[in-house]
This record gives C-alpha cells, sequence and structure tokens, in this order.
C-alpha cells in the first residue's frame, strides 16, 4: 500500500538526505548568532540562537518537493544526540498532558512490529522529548506534526511530504497539492531546549504558552499623525489588574452581558513535572480582575460551561483492579467574588 493522506507507509526505514553537500552562511551579532544551511533549492534550515534566550531556533523551509523521478517524498528533520533514552520518548496530547511513548510497545495490547517507523510516529502538537538521568532535549513545534524516536537518542519530525500515487483510503487522489502550478512551500519553526530534566518543565510550558500565544503583526496606511492617534485613542488595555502566577494561564474571558463574564483559568503544569510550579496555587479573582468591577456572586461550573460544579454528579464504578474510576482531586485555589462572574477552570 501507498502512503497517502490516510497512510504513511515509507518504502524503507532508512532516511535518505535531502543532498549531499550543503552551503553555510555564518552570521554573529550583539542579539543573535545564526547559521543559514542551504542543502539545495528547496530545502533549507538557518539555526538561530538569541542572546539570553533558552531555546536554539531552527527555521525549516521545504518546498516545492521535485518529483520530477516519479518517487513521491516525506521530508523529515532528525536531531540526533547521545541521550540514551532507552527507546523511551515523550509526546503530548492536545499541548497539555504528555504521554509516555516506548519504540514498539503497546500497553494495553500485544503489539507485533509491521511497520518499524509509521508505527512508532505519533501526533505532535506542542512538544516532543528524549531524556537520559542527566539531559533531556525537548523540541517545541509552531504547528501540528507527526513524529517520533525511531532510534535511541533521536528524534524524527515529519514537515512535509509530496506523493504521487493515492493510499486508497477514500481520498481517490495522491498528496500532491499545488499552487499556481507548482508544489507547496511550507515554512515553520522548532525550537530546541537542551537541559536537566528536572529543569526542563518550566522551560518547555511556559515556552509553548508563548508560542502558542504568540502576537500577530497587523499594519494599517495611516489617517492621522501618531500624536494625535496616540492621544485620542487607548492604545493598550488589560482586564487583568494584576499578573498571573507563572503556573496558571487565563484561558477564557468572556463577557455574557453587562456585568456576567465567564472566566476559565488554568493551571497548566502536570504533577510532579516541576518541584514548585507543579504546587497548587491560591488565585485571587477579585484582586486580578478589579478593573471589571466588584465580584458580588460567583458560581463554580464544569469546564464546559454548562452545568454548576455543585449539580455534576459523576457514574462511579470499579475497575477489574479494584480502583474506583474518578478521583476526587483537592482543589486549593481561592475565588474571590466581583459583578457576576461564571468562574470554572
Amino acid at each position: 500500500q501507498a502512503s497517502g493522506a490516510y497512510v504513511f507507509r515509507p518504502l524503507t526505514s532508512k532516511t535518505q538526505p535531502v543532498s549531499t553537500t550543503r552551503t553555510i552562511i555564518c552570521t554573529k551579532t550583539e542579539t543573535v548568532q545564526s547559521a543559514m544551511i542551504v542543502f539545495n533549492e528547496w530545502a533549507s534550515q538557518e539555526v538561530s540562537l538569541f542572546q539570553g534566550a533558552p531555546t536554539v531556533e531552527v527555521e525549516w523551509t521545504v518546498g516545492p518537493i521535485p518529483i520530477d523521478d516519479d518517487v513521491g517524498k516525506e521530508i523529515v528533520v532528525r536531531y540526533d544526540t547521545d541521550i540514551e533514552s532507552a527507546s523511551k520518548y515523550y509526546t503530548d496530547a492536545n499541548g497539555r498532558q504528555v504521554l509516555e511513548r516506548i519504540r514498539d510497545y503497546r500497553p494495553t495490547w500485544s503489539y507485533s512490529v509491521v511497520e518499524n517507523v509509521s508505527g512508532n510516529y505519533y501526533p505532535i502538537n506542542s512538544r516532543i522529548w528524549i531524556k537520559d538521568g542527566a539531559r533531556q532535549l525537548t523540541i517545541l513545534t509552531d504547528r501540528s506534526e507527526g513524529g517520533g524516536s525511531i532510534h535511541d537518542g533521536s528524534i524524527e519530525i515529519m514537515i512535509h511530504r509530496r506523493i504521487i500515487y493515492d493510499d486508497s483510503e477514500g481520498v481517490n487522489e495522491p498528496l500532491n497539492e499545488t499552487a499556481f502550478g507548482k508544489g507547496l512551500v511550507v515554512r515553520g519553526k522548532h525550537f530546541l531546549i537542551l537541559e536537566l530534566p528536572a529543569n526542563s518543565a518550566l522551560i518547555h510550558r511556559v515556552g509553548a504558552q508563548e508560542l502558542f500565544m504568540h502576537p500577530i503583526a497587523t499594519y494599517a496606511l495611516p489617517q492621522i499623525s501618531y500624536a494625535n492617534y496616540s492621544s485620542a485613542y487607548h492604545q493598550t488595555w488589560s482586564a487583568l489588574s494584576e499578573s498571573m502566577p507563572l503556573n496558571v494561564h487565563l484561558l477564557t474571558l468572556d463577557q455574557l452581558s453587562a456585568k456576567q463574564f465567564l472566566i476559565r483559568i488554568e493551571h497548566y503544569f502536570e504533577l510532579n513535572e516541576d518541584e514548585i510550579y507543579s504546587q497548587a496555587v491560591n488565585v485571587d479573582l477579585q484582586a486580578l480582575f478589579k478593573s471589571l468591577g466588584t465580584i458580588t456572586d460567583l458560581t463554580e461550573l464544569t469546564l464546559a460551561a454548562n452545568l454548576p460544579l455543585s449539580q455534576l454528579h459523576r457514574l462511579n464504578w470499579m475497575t477489574n483492579d479494584k480502583e474506583l474510576s474518578h478521583v476526587n482531586i483537592l482543589r486549593e485555589f481561592c475565588f474571590i467574588q466581583s459583578s457576576k462572574l461564571c468562574f470554572l477552570f
């Protein structure tokens, strides 16, 4: 079966370099050191280290992928290290919970290795890492990609594909997308973090939030002078009167009516991944949102915000391992009340 829109099935498990030669141009300034690496006319990357940054930025550009030889191609970036990862690697689930993966293994059934590459690929929505007792290499992605660790000490991420045969899974056409008669050009970024395992969560959790919530620059032709504009309009505003704790994120702030707001906040560190920031934290809503007024009533809701938490009745049962299906987790968040705020987390 051929690779296609639904199937990833390479001809061989051995990767081939996109080029046997490369051109490297190095630049050093007071704020950044970078190396522009050109492999050929359709594949290049720029590796940058900014002053004071905890990450190495890799910006890659791929395309149009040539198919003149009638061979489809799936382009990957591979980061090889001497980390003793012992067949284990870790990928996120929707940018939050991180799951341990073990090469050629499934936790709930006996797995027979048929495709040793695609069988070890998983979705990467925000990050993937490998580690040993002394080091952890974490890679943050700027979009959802697929990847895995096919060899110990290695992380492989697919960044582009151009396939000339259909995989016979229903689309009835090959994955050969074009623009202006040529294959697509794709550009993206990876952010590399090499740290002690105990220190990595602080960097990749905050870094992933900053990457996902990055500001969008917009431009317009001026109609009046900047001095007149800045005096006539507010240029900045925030509902927050003070900063959130580092490990807490304001996920939702919706105004439902004149004096009613829906707020979601999340503690985005997992249990036991950081000695300090995985701990419970108190949040003073009145202090945070005093710019909106004084909280007079507050209702805690389910995560979907369609039911008061006090009315939620979960079905509990005993598993085959004699464990409860649902465990109540002690919440140590402090709620202080404002104009009518519907709050949930």
